[in-house]
């Protein structure tokens, strides 16, 4: 099954900065293409100015002589980045032409000159995908490290759960989920999806087997591995990103407690021993350091696990006392991103080590929660659920003072969560 993306995700919500990006993009590419945007009253739409100090930090481009069929791909990219915006020609510091080639290849254009000066030829290159949508999206990652000088993660992909079924399904889709495949149908409880580090497979936890598993699926033979199926629960597999390492959440000896493997298919050994609980491992960048969950003080708090001797140390975030989900920044390991129960509901942080410090990353009347950074450590995707309960995925630019978070898809997704990024290297 194919589903294509909706562009509903802010109907009816109120427009923050990012939202006010995005319909400023649609605006622009109605004007490069020479398509109104209309309204209920068949007028065209008026849109405010995006606010000042927004406007300065991002860098105006337009994309040139584009087909309409690539250039709405590429301003939904753009419009949830928040390092650039699109803009008329005349207010724009770049032009960047996406040229099919066939064969499943663009060829792109960049050209850079001032609103007062001809354009001249900046960069150009050919890109390779698998699809006519993935070289576009490698494009696209291109197109923001040669202008902001940053990588870019639109290449990248996720897997998720999503209820389309009425049953939780891992679900594969592109990074910003303009279309997506369910890959298991158990129609059984099935939860904590997580990529391997090739990209290849995804590891993932259920009962079809009538207990609790941990699986490994690989994509491309479609066959569905045994990590895991000791005696208790066994609840989760996440892969260091550096070795084939796995860290596991298992309670064969009682309680759940941290146990690693060298490799998915080695017996693997046991890290902690306490009588506390233990979840959400989560691997540094450099595959050397371990976060966990643990509520050995009664509460859950993060720590960090001595992997030699299972001992644990407390990161004090000091914002909750109800802090899990940990997600280490990927491009810089001084950060990591959670969930902390806040104010009757839940909402993501981030905390420093170097300052000690955690600063709320999500607000308001919903709840943020599972948190996965990208692999430029600015983007981080994660869970909204509304008061009545229903889930989708979000994208939400940590370093763009203001920026809002924006949904990634509509209702015809289903209610999403659990999401895991893998970029290709």
């Amino acid at each position: 099954m194919q589903m294509n993306v909706e562009s509903n995700g802010w109907k009816g919500r109120g427009l923050g900065p990012l939202h006010v990006v995005f319909l400023a993009s649609l605006a622009a590419l109605a004007f490069m293409t020479g398509s109104p945007l209309c309204g209920q009253d068949r007028g065209t739409i008026v849109l405010g100015t995006i606010e000042g100090e927004l406007k300065k930090k991002q860098v105006p481009l337009d994309l040139g002589k584009t087909s309409k069929t690539l250039a709405r791909l590429i301003a939904k990219a753009v419009s949830v980045h928040g390092g650039v915006r699109l803009a008329p020609p005349s207010l724009a510091r770049y032009s960047v032409y996406f040229a099919p080639l066939g064969g499943n290849q663009v060829r792109v254009e960049i050209s850079k000159g001032s609103p007062d000066v001809p354009k001249k030829l900046f960069k150009s290159f050919v890109i390779q995908g698998n699809s006519i949508d993935d070289a576009v999206l490698k494009g696209c990652d291109r197109m923001v490290e040669s202008i902001l000088g940053i990588p870019g993660f639109f290449s990248g992909k996720i897997c998720y759960l999503s209820k389309l079924s009425g049953n939780k399904e891992v679900f594969v889709a592109n990074s910003l989920m303009t279309s997506a495949q369910p890959h298991t149908s158990f129609k059984k409880i099935t939860f904590n999806p997580s990529w391997d580090n090739r990209g290849t497979g995804v590891f993932f936890t259920s009962n079809r087997k009538v207990f609790n598993n941990i699986y490994h699926l690989d994509l491309s033979s479609r066959k569905i591995s045994t990590i895991a199926n000791y005696r208790g629960s066994n609840l989760r597999a996440v892969q260091n990103p550096r070795n084939s390492e796995v860290a596991m959440i298992l309670s064969t000896s009682g309680n759940p407690e941290v146990w690693l493997a060298s490799s998915p298919k080695s017996k693997p050994k046991r890290i902690t021993r306490n009588k506390s609980n233990e979840s959400g491992p989560c691997w540094s960048s450099d595959g050397r350091r371990l976060i966990v969950t643990s509520d050995s003080r009664g509460k859950p708090q993060l720590y960090e696990v001595s992997l030699s001797s299972g001992r644990l140390t407390r990161i004090p975030t000091n914002v909750s006392s109800h802090c899990t989900e940990a997600s280490w920044n990927p491009a810089d390991p001084t950060k990591i991103a959670f969930t902390a129960a806040v104010g009757g509901g839940f909402q993501v942080y981030e905390y420093s080590f170097s300052s000690r410090k955690s600063r709320a990353l999500t607000g308001g009347r919903n709840h943020g929660m599972q948190p996965c950074w990208a692999n430029d450590g600015r983007h981080l995707f994660f869970t909204e659920r509304s008061s009545n309960g229903n889930t989708r995925l979000m994208i939400l630019d940590t370093e763009l003072p203001g920026a809002k978070a924006v949904a990634l898809h509509g209702t015809s997704f289903g209610n999403c969560s659990q999401a895991s990024f893998h970029y290709p290297r």
